[in-house]
């Protein structure tokens, strides 16, 4: 449903782990984080303990206070304790934002509040999230944006279109990106080849956004106007201050002010979250701090982002099967590496 940030490659293999669709702002997992064992999933609590038994076909993580989960091809939600308090019955499922979530229904999508009520009825090709009390909607390949009771706010007439933040919107027409204010009005112009919005689920947008201009990344402030000139090859979004960036085949990070804060070495890297973001260096990923210091030595197949304090990571096993398992900020395993 989202399209994640995605010009500085990352190392999101751990499909089994990171296909999840949110989170709240805050306690992002809710605390909770998913596992899956002999093909079924389940959830564990920060201290790596099974607080829900692995028995769903697939699942995302907590959001608003539940969770997105299937048994057999019908997805409803269940709270912390594992409790259904929306019986399956849709055909696929998001993470609930602004207190709605989008659910699939005979191809169509429409949104329901936490009781189950359908408050939106389906109608859309694909939604998006709610984010400042609208959301994209697209219809007839057209996206637009409607509000909480499913009324047109902008009408449907983009490529493509984002969740808003900070009242603005980044928007996709005649193959150019711009960002619109939530009547649909343009503020800045459609004019860059390529735009990056953030994983909204569990990331909040930063300030200044990557935008592309004949191949060369540069950054732009909310008035469309560009605080890091385009020069990079390769660029990520803002998190925690920092934003990574590839120049000469190497990944670095720089300040909102341009400056190379953490030279380019590195072949891949990810988000700062919670301080700390993974890197890779050949074959191995491991997490550095904001000085660029390795905080985790490189020793893992793949990682993700910390959130609520701990990471999903992977690594090979006998026979070159695939373990996941979660790491704290030491690289303790809390959860150790098993099969999913």
């Amino acid at each position: 449903m989202s399209r994640r940030s995605r010009r500085v490659p990352s190392l999101i293999l751990l499909a089994v782990l990171l296909a999840a669709q949110g989170c709240s702002t805050h306690s992002r997992h809710g605390g909770m984080f998913r596992i899956r064992q002999k093909g079924k999933l389940g959830y564990i609590d920060q201290k790596g303990r099974v607080v829900i038994n692995p028995q769903f076909a697939d699942g995302a993580d907590f959001s608003e206070g539940l969770a997105a989960v299937s048994v057999g091809d019908k997805w409803g939600y269940i709270n912390p304790k594992g409790d259904f308090v929306i019986n399956p019955q849709y055909d696929g499922a998001s993470l609930f934002r602004d207190g709605l979530a989008a659910v699939l229904m005979k191809e169509k999508w429409g949104f329901v509040d936490q009781t189950g009520k359908m408050i939106i009825t389906p109608q859309f090709e694909s939604v998006e999230v709610f984010s400042e009390g609208i959301c994209p909607v697209t219809v007839n390949n057209k996206t637009g944006y409607i509000d909480k009771t499913g009324k047109y706010v902008v009408s449907p007439r983009f490529e493509y279109a984002y969740p808003a933040f900070d009242g603005l919107a980044l928007v996709k027409e005649s193959g150019k990106y711009g960002f619109i204010d939530k009547s649909g009005k343009m503020i800045i112009p459609l004019q860059f080849d390529d735009a990056l919005f953030p994983y909204y689920a569990l990331f909040e947008p930063e300030w200044p956004m990557p935008v592309e201009t004949s191949g060369k990344w540069g950054f732009v402030d909310q008035n469309g106007k560009y605080v890091v000139n385009p020069q990079f090859d390769a660029a990520s979004n803002f998190q925690e201050g920092l934003a990574s960036v590839k120049q000469d085949g190497k990944v670095g990070f720089i300040n909102s002010a341009g400056k190379m804060v953490i030279k380019p070495q590195f072949d891949d890297a990810g988000f700062f979250s919670e301080d700390l973001a993974y890197v890779s260096v050949g074959n191995k990923v491991g997490f550095i701090d904001q000085s660029g210091k390795y905080v985790i030595n490189p020793q893992y197949e793949n990682a993700g982002q910390f959130i609520d304090g701990l990471a999903p990571i992977s690594v090979k096993g006998s026979e070159d099967k695939w373990l996941f398992g979660y790491i704290d900020k030491t690289g303790k395993y809390v959860f150790s590496p098993t099969e999913p």
